[in-house]
């Protein structure tokens, strides 16, 4: 795909954004009483840099670099309202990705992210739960601390 196509597509989903495009979801129906509805974000690496795949019409997804990401994701989030954001970043990608899009999620207004990781190979994902930080040590006496405390 040249350059001029590319841009053309960047065009088409822009329009297809500003002028109404269907919700996130594929069929345009709530999700089920009691379930939030999700946005999922693909992320993977490419000689160019990290990719974010996100929803833009009814039967396709749009790829695109950090800023246009960004933005995209500042508008799914005013119009779909409150929902949760799924990002599933490819094991090729570098480690940083997952907090990137948490960030850009943060700045875009959403409150429920979920980090998952995917790996290529063996097809299967595990989300990354991230816990209160604590302090680091080489202390090999302050570790068993910590190991019996958490028992």
């Amino acid at each position: 795909m040249n350059a001029s196509m590319k841009h053309t597509a960047i065009l088409i989903s822009g329009l297809f954004l500003a002028f109404g495009a269907p919700p996130a979801n594929s069929d345009g129906t709530s999700p089920p009483p009691g379930r939030p509805r999700q946005i999922v974000v693909l992320v993977y690496e490419t000689d160019k840099g990290l990719r974010f795949q996100l929803p833009s019409g009814r039967y396709q997804d749009a790829e695109y670099k950090k800023a246009d990401a960004n933005y995209f994701l500042a508008e799914l989030k005013l119009r779909e309202g409150d929902c949760q954001l799924i990002e599933v970043v490819d094991d090729r990608a570098r480690l940083s990705a997952i907090t990137e899009v948490s960030e850009m999620a943060i700045n875009a207004g959403f409150k429920d992210i979920r980090p998952f990781i995917y790996w290529h190979q063996t097809g299967r994902m595990a989300q990354v739960q991230f816990g209160p930080p604590i302090k680091f040590t080489m202390t090999a006496e302050k570790i068993e601390q910590r190991v019996e405390k958490a028992k």
